[in-house]
């Protein structure tokens, strides 16, 4: 059923030789971050996600799961067929999550957190198995009532508020709701967060109010930043006519992650830009990048988005973990099925007194005759947080709404 869905849906799975190697495993992180984008895209509201994290969060529960529901993940995410493969690719990217959210500024903060009947005993296999794959050490795991929806909310969003990622309200009424004969039985949450600012000087008197056509809004006026910096920079053909800039903005040293916005040419809109992004458009983007001088102006914004990963799973056709009961969770039953599966997303990119960092050699001529650029952001945008070391995509999103700023939440 997966494999069926995915080749209408236009998605390429790569056979690569070693599913091991470092660029088959960004490969197949990317063929998902694109389909999952795809999915949830809706241009009216703004939107991010962490594809990363969720391939993560649900590729641990492959040694719980049964033959349908491993082969719904291996389609999915471009898993190795062998067990033992898929816990080393787990261990990988855990590994490289890990090392981005280190240290005392802690850039990313990426949380997953599980919640168990209290009433039923969990398994050998949950315990030793699933736990240790947790892209989180210890695991944050806890036993509720989950036909009550007030032990539920405390213990998820009593756990991201100590955290301090910027996210409180995981999960609020009805999320965690169920009456027999259907109780829920178990759930995931994820949680992630960007918590450093850009390390480009945006300064505060430099930013003048100017126009954004906002979906909803398209004649608003709102604080329109601006800087000039030595930044990578490319014009990226997508699909025939359609293409877009795009700027790699730094975060705060030390970092090992950048923010890359992709803005439309005038005359496309960012629903061509976001069906036209595929794995190979991202391997594209990082390879015609380049240092360019580029006057950057956009407004500053924030973006902060739950999401109920189950539809945008459905849709793409391998929502069988929260349709088949196929997980060894509890002792007794034998098999259960994933009742839920929430992610909150937080990124906030506003004025700041950063420096780019020194321009690093890439081969490209930089010299006082390569032309300055121009990325003005007057209209919606695509964004992508990557690793800088290999360019693994860890969030993405678009910001395209207006919102009251006294209506964020």
């Amino acid at each position: 059923m997966a494999f069926s869905v995915l080749l209408a849906a236009g998605v390429a799975i790569d056979n690569l030789t070693d599913p091991l190697a470092d660029g088959a495993v960004v490969a197949a992180n990317h063929t998902f971050t694109t389909a999952y984008f795809q999915a949830c895209f809706d241009p009216k509201v703004n939107h991010i996600a962490s594809p990363y994290h969720i391939r993560l969060v649900l590729s641990a529960l492959y040694p719980l799961a049964g033959a349908a529901v491993q082969e719904d993940l291996r389609v999915a995410f471009g898993l190795p067929e062998q067990e033992h493969d898929v816990i080393e690719q787990q261990k990988r990217l855990t590994e490289q999550l890990t090392a981005v959210a280190a240290g005392e500024r802690r850039h990313l903060r990426a949380l997953p957190f599980v919640l168990a009947e209290e009433t039923l005993a969990q398994s050998e296999l949950f315990e030793q198995r699933f736990l240790p794959l947790l892209p989180t050490a210890p695991p944050a795991f806890e036993t509720v009532d989950l036909t009550d929806d007030i032990p539920s909310a405390a213990a998820v969003n009593s756990y991201y508020q100590r955290a301090s990622i910027e996210i409180e309200d995981l999960v609020c009424e009805g999320d965690v709701f169920s009456l027999p004969p259907n109780c829920f039985r178990f759930m995931l949450f994820s949680g992630v967060s960007v918590l450093a600012p850009v390390g480009v000087r945006f300064d505060p008197t430099d930013t003048e109010v100017g126009p954004f056509r906002f979906v909803n809004e398209p004649d608003r006026q709102v604080p329109i930043m601006a800087t000039k910096a030595r930044l990578r920079y490319c014009h990226q053909q997508l699909l025939g006519d359609l293409r877009c800039s795009v700027v790699e903005l730094p975060f705060a040293e030390p970092t090992t992650i950048v923010l890359q916005l992709l803005l439309p040419d005038e005359g496309s809109e960012l629903k061509d830009l976001v069906a036209a992004l595929n794995a190979e458009q991202l391997a594209s983007i990082e390879r015609n990048l380049r240092h360019r001088t580029v006057e950057v102006k956009l407004p500053s914004f924030m973006v902060r988005e739950k999401t109920d990963t189950r539809e945008p799973m459905k849709k793409l056709g391998y929502g069988g973990v929260f349709e088949i009961e196929d997980l060894k969770i509890f002792r007794e039953p034998e098999r259960v099925r994933l009742d839920g599966f929430y992610q909150h997303c937080y990124l906030a990119v506003g004025e700041s007194a950063g420096e780019a960092p020194p321009v690093a050699s890439d081969g490209a001529a930089v010299g006082p005759s390569t032309p300055e650029v121009k990325f003005h952001a007057n209209r919606p945008f695509l964004f992508l947080v990557r690793r800088s070391e290999d360019g693994n995509v860890l969030l993405i999103g678009h910001f395209s709404r207006y919102i009251d700023p006294d209506e964020q939440w």
